[in-house]
This record gives structure tokens, C-alpha cells and sequence, in this order.
């Protein structure tokens, strides 16, 4: 165990932070022997940026920060720094990025061990660290208290403060690992467009020599459509340039839901770690139906390795060959597959469109539509056409077929209509590959597979719905939200007609 007269820890193994982790109370071993660790989900989170030129020229007005001083910062950096150094403490010297060329080199310092042991999944772990000499980002996690009373914490709650200029990020608060992988996820936002290269939040997957990349927001199941389709390349953190596509961390964090694209017992072994997962006196998981609903009781998250899941050894690839965006369309009247142009694709991309819901989620589903530009919206920091442009020029370059999946209801509003059953599900996924005789679907340039699959409902939504005369009304009704949410954007003029939306 490697330590020093400060206790502090550098770089230990998966087994020795559990060790650590256990040792000081922060979890408790289920019985397949995961990490399981209580979280505060609501945890209200505060985001600052330190207001410089190479923040505040690129940077969009929306973008969820607030603007900080240099000096504040630096006075709660040097002040937090030195509360952790009388505490015992964790580092790790990680990359965000599997691929040393764009790879961000990070030396992350926790005060919890499991903390530490999310960064072995949510980051890349390198047999040799910084080959490239890079400048090194420097993160700490610490508990709120190493912050004082810096009069920017008056909310309470979590905070997360970014200086790109010093290359350090602040953490403090009893946050989830998501809020990692957030924070990891928007300084890639802010870097790698420098690079031609763009962060995306999705999942690709490999079968023969065909790449598939799922995008989508949260709740659309994208891992569990990629693994439909073949060996995971990358989940929920990946970057594509013209090099292909490549995996920026050697784990992901899943939602615990009946949808868990791993058998629960293979999830749940050692090194995975189990967020706010209820065990019972014999260690096993608390996750049986309640009395009155026939859902998940705890709302879980799971960190695990990609070696879980099925995923190939390869962290880059060429590609993809095809992208398909996932929404979760609660009006029930897009089609479960179309084909669509790669301007379409780019205003799908735009829009980010989905219910809050997943019609597979566990609490009830009501209409809740939201819009998720870029499919993470908050993790996009800088003005929304910087992203547009780099992607049009991928989709362009790697001639990349497009599609858009509605991974939502069917045949009604959400509550009301049917998600996609399983061999839907491989439906769609084979027309994907296979289909080349396709029709105009009527509105928002959107074509469908032509016929009518043998194990699935029809192509067309009109046809799955019991009432034409309802279709209709929701049709105009969903034409109506995307045409709002479309003049919003910097060139409303150019994605309606991508969409065949007439200009008011």
C-alpha cells in the first residue's frame, strides 16, 4: 500500500480502495460483493466557471454556470487544498480519453475512497501515465465543510467551480458519481472542439464491419440498443473525429431499472459500485416489487466496468457507419423507425427531443416533453453551432447513414401507448441494416420502411392508433412544440426546412 506521512494514498488498486472504503464506513459489500454506497440524489448543485477570455469568447449565454472571479477561486483552491491535506486522501492519475492524442490527463484527489474508485471507471486508468506530457488538470472532491464560508455557497448544497485557465476543478458536497462524470464531461465539452473533435453522449456498438452510435437524452436506453446490435465500443462517454470513434472511459454508470442491459447478478460483483442501493440483513439487493407497484423500489445507479457488459477490447474505431437518434416521443406519433437526412440529423441533434419519462422508467409515465440540445445540454457549454458544424462535417466525411428511432410510446399519449415490445425492438434494428425500400411518411421529411414486418406492429403510427382523428391532433400538436423550439435556435430558418416545417 502506497502511502506517505500525510496519508495520503496515490493510485491504489480497486481492492485496496474497497478495503479503505469499507474500513471507514462509506458502504457495505452486497453479497456478489458490489460496493453498495448512499448518495444524496437531490443534492441542490451549484456550477461556477472562473470568467476569462477563453471562457467568456466561447461560452453561451445559456450555458447553466455562473461566471466567478479568478481571485475567489484561487483563495477557495489554496483554502480547500490545505483542509485536505490534514485528511487522509486519495489520488489517482487518470486520462479522460483512452487515446493518448486526445486524451486529458488528470490528477484527481478524493477524501472518500469510493470516490476514488469512480474515477477508475468513469476515467481511463494508462499503464503509463501522461506519455505526451501534457499539461495535467488537477481535480479535488471534498466535503463542503473544506470550502469555509465562501459567500458563493450560500445555497447550500453541492458545488462544482471550473478555472480552464489553471486547468483545476473544485467539487465539493455530497454528490453522486454522476456528477463526475458531468464535470468530466463538460471540461471534454469545452476542450475537444479545439480538436475537431466532438463529446457526444451516447453508445456505439461493432457487428462485422458495421459501427453503430446511438445518441440520445437520458432514459432512452442507449446501451441497450447498441448491444442489440453488436460488441460495445464505448457508453455514454465517446468522442468522434476524423480518426473514428473512440471511448473516453473504461466504465459507465447505468440507471438500476428492469431494463439493466446486464443479468443483476454479473452486475452486482466486485469492483462495481451501487449507488443508494438498498440491502437487506443477508446483503442481497432490496429491489422487489413494492406492494402496491410492480417497479424497482430503490432508485439505483451502477458504476461498472465495460468488461461486464459485452464490449470489445478495441477503444477506436472508424466511422460509424450509421447514427441513429433515440427519442422518447410521449404524444405517440413518431414511428418506431425512419430514415432521415443528415440535415435532419443535425436538427434532431438540435432539438433533442424526449419525455422526461422513459416509457420503461419506473414511476408513472405522464407527458413531460423536454429538449436536450446536443442530448446534454448542460455539458455543452459553448454556443450549440460549435458542436452543430463539427458534426455536420463527421456525418459528411464518414458518409454516415442516419435514422431516427422512437424509443417512446405508440399508439397513444405516454401511460396510454405501447413502448416497443423486444421483437419490435430487433425489427427495427434489422431495417436498420437491411431495408431499402422506403416511403414518405407525410410530415417533418420523415420516411418509413415500406410493408409490413411480420413479428411487429406497422411502420406508420396512424395505423397504430385506434382513433385517426387523435393521430392527427397530436401530430399537429408535436409539428407545433418543434416548430417553437426550432425558432429558438440561431438559424431557425434552415432546420424547419430541414424538418419541411413551412416559415411563418
Amino acid at each position: 500500500m502506497k502511502t506517505d506521512r500525510s496519508s495520503r494514498y496515490d493510485d491504489l488498486t480497486l481492492a485496496e480502495l474497497v478495503e479503505h472504503a469499507l474500513a471507514l464506513g462509506e458502504g457495505q459489500l452486497s453479497a456478489k460483493g458490489a460496493l453498495a454506497v448512499p448518495t444524496q440524489r437531490n443534492t441542490l448543485v451549484q456550477r461556477f466557471i472562473v470568467n476569462e477570455p477563453s471562457v467568456s469568447d466561447v461560452i453561451r449565454a445559456n450555458a447553466q454556470f455562473h461566471l466567478l472571479d479568478s481571485g475567489v477561486f484561487n483563495s477557495i483552491w489554496e483554502r480547500v487544498k490545505d483542509d485536505v491535506a490534514e485528511r487522509d486522501r486519495y489520488r489517482v492519475h487518470a486520462h479522460m480519453g483512452v487515446d493518448t492524442d486526445i486524451a486529458v490527463p488528470l490528477e484527481i484527489t478524493t477524501v472518500s475512497a469510493w470516490h476514488s474508485i469512480s474515477c477508475h471507471h468513469l476515467c481511463h486508468i494508462p499503464d503509463e501515465f501522461n506519455p505526451r506530457e501534457k499539461p495535467e488538470w488537477k481535480l479535488i472532491w471534498a466535503p463542503i465543510a473544506s470550502f469555509g464560508y465562501a459567500e458563493i455557497l450560500s445555497d447550500g448544497g453541492g458545488v462544482v467551480l471550473i478555472h480552464v485557465g489553471k486547468r483545476r476543478i473544485l467539487m465539493g458536497g455530497d454528490l453522486t458519481a454522476g456528477e463526475m462524470r458531468r464535470t468530466l464531461l463538460t471540461l471534454l465539452g469545452l476542450l475537444l472542439p479545439e480538436k475537431k473533435a466532438l463529446p457526444l453522449h451516447g453508445a456505439a456498438s461493432q457487428c462485422d464491419d458495421e459501427i453503430t452510435l446511438f445518441l440520445g437524452p437520458a432514459g432512452t436506453q442507449k446501451t441497450t440498443w447498441a448491444l442489440r446490435c453488436g460488441q460495445l465500443i464505448g457508453d455514454r462517454g465517446l468522442s468522434w473525429s476524423n480518426q473514428g470513434l473512440h471511448r473516453l472511459a473504461d466504465g459507465c454508470r447505468l440507471h438500476l431499472d428492469r431494463n439493466l442491459p446486464i443479468d443483476l447478478d454479473e452486475a452486482l460483483r466486485f469492483g462495481t459500485i451501487a449507488e443508494n442501493l438498498a440491502l437487506g440483513s443477508d446483503r442481497e439487493p432490496l429491489v422487489e416489487p413494492t406492494d402496491t407497484e410492480s417497479e424497482i423500489r430503490t432508485l439505483s445507479h451502477l458504476i461498472i466496468p465495460l468488461t461486464r457488459l459485452n464490449a470489445t477490447q478495441e477503444s477506436s474505431t472508424r466511422g460509424p457507419n450509421q447514427l441513429a437518434v433515440l427519442a422518447t416521443d410521449p404524444l405517440g406519433v413518431l414511428p418506431p423507425l425512419a430514415k432521415i437526412t443528415r440535415e435532419q440529423c443535425l436538427a434532431w441533434f438540435i432539438l433533442g427531443y424526449s419525455n422526461h419519462l422513459g416509457p420503461l422508467e419506473e414511476r408513472q409515465a405522464k407527458i413531460d416533453i423536454r429538449f436536450t440540445p446536443g442530448f446534454m445540454d448542460t455539458l455543452l457549454p459553448r454556443n450549440l453551432d460549435d458542436y452543430v458544424f463539427i458534426l455536420e462535417d463527421l456525418l459528411e466525411a464518414h458518409e454516415t447513414r442516419c435514422f431516427l428511432v422512437n424509443a417512446g410510446w405508440h399508439g397513444g399519449q405516454a401511460g396510454k401507448g405501447d413502448p416497443l415490445s423486444a421483437s419490435e425492438e430487433n425489427a427495427v434494428v434489422t431495417e436498420m441494416y437491411h431495408c431499402t425500400d422506403w416511403e414518405p411518411f407525410g410530415s417533418l421529411g420523415l420516411s418509413v420502411p415500406t410493408g409490413q414486418p411480420e413479428t411487429a406492429g406497422p411502420w406508420h403510427p396512424r395505423d397504430r392508433w385506434p382513433d385517426l382523428s387523435d393521430y392527427i391532433t397530436k401530430e399537429s400538436q408535436l409539428i407545433q412544440i418543434i416548430t417553437t423550439e426550432l425558432q429558438r435556435t440561431n438559424d431557425p430558418e434552415r432546420w424547419l426546412k430541414a424538418l419541411e416545417i413551412e416559415c411563418n
